[in-house]
């Protein structure tokens, strides 16, 4: 994958050309092979392409959330670049979805379907950014407090 292309988030739908839904081999096919397979602490299955993680939910294997390292630098939502100041990119989408929450080192904007996590932490190479389908965050945020 390309580091430093757009990678556009559309909120509750998906990341670029892959949508949530999606199969493994419909994203194999825009995005190519997978460098690792694996699953994750949940047992949904999760590809790896170059830091990029892609999880497909156990309920109907499709795409169920889009993740991306702060090294893919060009990843944005409703024209706010994720990987700016971190502070900057909390209050922007803030604005745009105040349904968000924090908890155990994640921010969710739950209206956007966006998780933030390393961005109260102080280091930028740790930020990462995830897209996930409605609903896929709903029994975590039970847990968490209004983001404030």
């Amino acid at each position: 994958m390309d580091r430093n292309k757009a990678y556009e988030i559309f909120p509750q739908s998906g990341v670029s050309d892959i949508k949530f839904g999606m199969s493994a081999s419909d994203v194999e096919n825009l995005w190519g092979v997978p460098t690792r397979t694996s699953k994750n602490y949940l047992g949904d299955k999760t590809e790896v392409r170059d830091g990029a993680v892609v999880t497909y939910s156990q309920t109907d294997g499709g795409v169920a959330e889009i993740g991306f390292p702060s090294s893919y630098s060009n990843v944005v939502i409703q024209g706010v670049k994720i990987f700016q100041q971190p502070d900057q990119t909390i209050r922007e989408l803030k604005v745009l979805d105040q349904d968000a929450y924090e908890g155990d080192g994640f921010i969710v904007f739950n209206t956007l379907c966006v998780s933030l996590s390393g961005f109260r932490g102080g280091d930028p190479k740790a930020l990462t950014v995830t897209a996930f389908k409605r609903g896929w965050w709903d029994e975590s945020i039970r847990d968490m407090n209004r983001l404030s």
